[in-house]
């Protein structure tokens, strides 16, 4: 009988002692709290970031970790009110884990509060399909551009190279600058090598932004060409028109976006018989020729260019074949400005300076003697493009 006792009082000290380890490793690591429930963690791998806010619509996009049904729920006020859902050929998009939900039937110039929703797909069979709880999202607003409205702001980075500490250390010189939308012009995710790498800083960059109630315009720069990932790279993105060039209005300004390619031949022995982007910029010769005559083009109060290789202001060796493909063109388009990057080195092209017939400004790079931020408003007919330094330096202060 004592040495049953012993053998006892020894199990029962085991399970105390195992009781506090337990106990003790739940007060560390990942605890969760009321403001984040666990699957909200689980389940959401980004931020909800918004796109394409035109006629009369924006996309919402979102990542989640594991696969989910998602939807956005949406209104006119806090209480929502309104679900919608992607569909495809009549089939509801699920089990996936990247999320594009159109909203469209908007009305400009109106704020609507929204959140995204996503269920866990845990099993989903042909005959059966099971699922898990559903994570929310916190709820987020944005404002469609009011077509009524000739003003806006809009926030304007290139050639950020992945470098966070060049964007965090901009965005500290647009402190009271409030910015209706921004544009990536190239070149900020180099290289794409994996989802993982991408999502990094894509996520980073448009929580600096704010790009859950600020949308989001990306424009390729030559650097997303490369890589691994840089196929599947396009498929992150809602641009305007289905492809990464196009057209759009902010108000009584249009923008033209272009997509210059690589900035070798396609015969260059680096890729391999794998590009072809001769092709590419023929296709936007034809858009161009039928953008700069269309009704929303010649209404327009004012005219931005935006493309990330500069057709002007490179010296004579480099390889530039949209400036003799498309030059002839853009100079009866009577732009107020091109906005431009590539280079890494900041520089402003008068008009007729070097055969361009709209000025020309180039950003920076994504160092702390290079980089520049933008900054592109319209009050009334006066449009203005201001380019600021790493340090908050003001480099270039341009009236159109």
């Amino acid at each position: 009988m004592h040495i049953k006792s012993n053998n006892l009082i020894r199990l029962m000290l085991l399970v105390l002692l195992a009781t506090q380890i337990s106990l003790a490793s739940a007060g560390t690591g990942n605890q969760t709290t009321p403001e984040e429930p666990v699957e909200t963690q689980s389940v959401f791998r980004t931020k909800p970031f918004l796109q394409n806010p035109i006629g009369g619509g924006i996309t919402v996009s979102w990542f989640t970790h594991v696969p989910t049904h998602g939807w956005v729920e949406f209104g006119m006020d806090e209480s929502l009110g309104t679900k919608m859902e992607t569909l495809i050929a009549g089939q509801v998009v699920a089990n996936v884990k990247q999320h594009k939900v159109r909203l469209n039937g908007l009305q400009p110039g109106q704020t609507y509060y929204y959140r995204v929703c996503s269920r866990e797909v845990l099993t989903y069979g042909a005959y059966k399909k099971e699922f898990g709880e559903v994570a929310y999202s916190e709820t987020y607003q944005f404002t469609l551009p009011d077509t009524k409205s000739p003003d806006f702001t809009a926030i304007i980075f290139n050639d950020l190279h992945q470098k966070k500490q060049t964007l965090q250390q901009l965005m500290t010189q647009l402190e009271g600058v409030n910015y209706d939308f921004v544009i990536y012009n190239g070149d900020c995710i180099d290289d794409p090598r994996s989802e993982d790498q991408v999502l990094n800083f894509l996520t980073f960059s448009n929580e600096q932004v704010n790009a859950a109630e600020k949308p989001v315009f990306y424009i390729r720069g030559n650097h997303e060409i490369r890589g691994a990932y840089s196929v599947e790279f396009n498929q992150l993105f809602d641009y305007v028109g289905g492809k990464t060039y196009g057209a759009f209005n902010w108000g009584d300004t249009r923008f033209v976006m272009l997509d210059c390619g690589e900035d070798k031949p396609d015969s260059h022995p680096v890729y391999y018989g794998l590009n072809s982007f001769e092709q590419l910029r023929n296709d936007q010769l034809d858009f161009l020729r039928h953008e700069t005559k269309s009704k929303a083009f010649k209404k327009a109060a004012k005219r931005v260019l935006i493309h990330h290789i500069p057709l002007y202001g490179m010296d004579e060796k480099y390889y530039l074949p949209c400036a003799e493909l498309w030059g002839e063109t853009l100079n009866k388009g009577r732009f107020a400005v091109a906005i431009n990057g590539h280079t890494h080195s900041s520089a402003y092209q008068e008009a007729e300076s070097l055969g361009n017939a709209y000025p020309v400004a180039i950003g920076g790079g994504y160092s702390a003697d290079n980089a520049t931020v933008m900054v592109l408003s319209k009050t009334g007919n006066t449009l203005h493009l201001k380019m600021i330094g790493y340090d908050g330096t003001v480099l270039g202060d341009f009236y159109f």
